[in-house]
């Protein structure tokens, strides 16, 4: 990739902004001032050349745009974050797909993750700053001293690195994918940091034509907006920028999002151009981009009023409501609660689900955990007639002759994103005789249509069915769903999944592909997490179709030993060694864990025999299992 092409998908549109970038061949820790202070960048046919002509050198881009009659790269000129940017992190431990991974040197990475400019949050400076200083915290950058973190510099794709301590590195990139933009709440969740415990408690509005909004953004002066909007000269106005804060502004003051489009357009209509070059730009900002700029300013929306008597509580009121709260399973399913069970595709967790759901169903114990049991409503989106052949596989293997009334399919594919879908759904199950406890959704990507990495899409999507079914019959609700690409161990699509659940359940299965399940709680909002629990996947013959081949269906089988198997196991010295050898995830010998463990008896024999003991006991319980020629690993 070309410098140029990068800088350009990086800042976007400059029109009275600009970016920033510098380039030398020195080594950056012996150079002075005058090499790291480079030059504004807006794009011009000569810097594009000059960059890219660069290939031997230290090539450095400012993360953020700034503004200014004067360009300098300072954080007082500070207009957006274009690029949250991580220092010599590591790749494997972030929670999402980052835009781009470059290696500056050996072993050392750059991480960046491309911002929305229409998100308002890049343009709030105090509360970029507060996700920085959280990233220095972390050690995911370095402190500048002089508190410039803001408008600092990050490496170029193509390039070198002259530092004497990297032997002249030529900068490698390990992927890039310049269409992956996040917003900054997006963007920080990846990095482990939830951006609404930075949101400062919102001001009153301020006077004078400016406004302070809720989410401690600057205050906005309005009048220089409107006239930088509405300039007499078509060529001269600005429309990304003053847009996106009266929009912001607007939704800050009440309101409602259709209003303040249409209010907009109404004044953009005025002011059409009669030129194509100037009424391409306006057409660009009068369709879909206001549209999404004013979904973005949703978070500035004021909260609907709330009673006043139900605002405040006394400790004993708080105290008394903890000892209520009761369990749909006892430790991993609260009742009245908004919960998910992601896994990768083949992790078996639908059928953990539907185990889930038959034992409800039937009032009996699940995992070892005691229920609440009650009629249940599986959502079947992506088809009912398989699930009904897995629900008779479950009975058979039970036991159980019978499928009760109790439990009920829904077989339509509904959007559970569309309010007037969700409230088919909501007057069908207000019409049978008993409320259910528990309602499964299975799964988020066949019953959604917005787009998955959209924190304020995502969270609409969670509220409605919180509000029109959970709330409604005082029932849990599960949501099914897929993990990401990269990270095996948070749900797909953007952080407010995780924030706007109670719980937080995730299907896994063991390396070597064995028919098995770990279920694992990654939240619990009012409870401990329990340890993982072990599910094997039972073939079941249910007889022959009019060809003569099989007719088998997977039916979970929870494996009541490895709980107890594990306890009695953490007492033993044995059991210790072996899983402190396979705690790394790599392969272990015998003869390793005999030398490990000599000092437990003079005898080897009796060494062995141990060794041997505390290992079927581990496997039994799935905490390791063998690979065969004397190897171990962990499950």
């Amino acid at each position: 990739m070309k410098n140029s092409e990068f800088l350009s998908a990086i800042y976007g549109e400059t029109a009275g902004t600009y970016g920033w970038s510098t380039s030398f061949r020195a080594d950056p820790g012996e150079v002075d001032g005058s090499a790291w202070a480079g030059s504004a960048w807006r794009g011009s046919p000569a810097q594009r050349t000059l960059i890219d002509a660069r290939g031997s050198d230290n090539n450095f881009f400012c993360v953020a745009l700034m503004r200014g009659d004067k360009p300098r790269r300072t954080k007082d000129q500070f207009e957006r974050l274009a690029v949250l940017l991580a220092d010599d992190a590591d790749p494997n431990e972030l929670m999402g797909s980052p835009s781009y991974v470059i290696e500056t040197s050996s072993g050392n990475h750059q991480i960046g993750v491309l911002l929305d400019p229409a998100d308002p949050d890049t343009h709030n400076r105090d509360l970029v700053d507060a996700v920085l200083q959280k990233m220095v915290a972390a050690r995911l950058m370095k402190a500048d001293a002089s508190g410039n973190n803001i408008v600092r510099y990050g490496r170029l794709p193509a390039g070198s690195n002259t530092k004497k301590k990297a032997n002249t590195f030529s900068v490698r990139v390990h992927s890039c994918d310049l269409q992956s933009v996040y917003s900054l709440d997006d963007a920080a969740a990846m990095f482990g940091i939830d951006l609404s415990e930075l949101r400062p408690i919102g001001k009153p509005p301020l006077k004078g034509g400016t406004i302070a909004l809720d989410s401690g953004r600057p205050a906005v002066d309005m009048v220089s907006q409107w006239k930088a909007l509405l300039d007499p000269e078509p060529a001269d106005r600005s429309y990304h920028d003053p847009l996106l804060k009266i929009t912001a502004t607007m939704r800050g003051a009440g309101m409602e999002a259709g209003a303040v489009v249409n209010m907009v357009r109404s004044v953009m209509l005025a002011i059409k151009p009669e030129d194509p070059h100037e009424f391409e730009r306006w057409h660009q900002r009068y369709g879909s981009e206001l549209a999404r700029m004013v979904g973005g300013a949703e978070k500035f929306a004021p909260l609907p009023p709330r009673e006043a008597h139900s605002l405040l509580e006394t400790h004993a009121q708080v105290v008394e409501s903890a000892k209520n709260a009761t369990w749909l399973v006892k430790g991993l399913v609260p009742a009245d609660s908004m919960g998910m069970l992601f896994g990768p595709s083949g992790a078996f967790k639908s059928f953990v689900a539907l185990d889930l759901c038959l034992h409800l169903v039937h009032g009996m114990d699940w995992a070892g955990k005691r229920t609440k049991g009650g009629p249940v409503v599986y959502m079947a989106a992506e088809g009912g007639s398989g699930l009904a052949k897995r629900v008779t596989a479950w009975h058979e293997h039970n036991g159980m002759a019978e499928v009760p009334d109790a439990f009920q399919y829904c077989r339509v594919p509904l959007l559970m994103s569309d309010p007037s879908e969700v409230a088919s759904l909501r007057a069908a199950i207000t019409a049978l005789p008993i409320e259910p406890c528990l309602v499964v959704v299975d799964t988020l990507s066949q019953t959604y249509n917005g787009d998955e990495n959209s924190a304020s899409d995502v969270a609409a999507y969670l509220r409605l069915i919180n509000s029109e079914i959970r709330a409604t019959f005082k029932c849990s609700v599960l949501v099914v769903h897929h993990t990401g690409h990269s990270a095996a161990e948070r749900p797909r699509g953007s952080s407010a999944l995780t924030s706007n659940l109670d719980y937080l359940l995730g299907a896994y299965r063991p390396e070597g592909g064995r028919m098995e399940a770990r279920l694992g709680v990654h939240k619990m909002k009012d409870g401990e997490k329990l340890d993982d629990h072990y599910f094997e996947m039972k073939r079941l013959v249910m007889g022959r179709d009019e060809d003569g081949d099989e007719v088998s269906s997977l039916v979970a089988d929870y494996v009541e030993a490895a709980d107890e198997i594990a306890a009695n196991m953490a007492k033993s010295k044995y059991a210790g060694i072996i899983m402190s050898m396979v705690h790394a995830g790599k392969p272990v010998t015998e003869d390793a864990m005999l030398d490990a463990a000599a000092s437990l008896s003079t005898s080897r024999p009796a060494v062995r025999k141990g060794l041997a003991y505390a290992r079927s006991q581990l496997e039994i319980g799935r905490i390791i299992r063998p690979l065969g020629n004397g190897l171990w690993i962990k499950t």
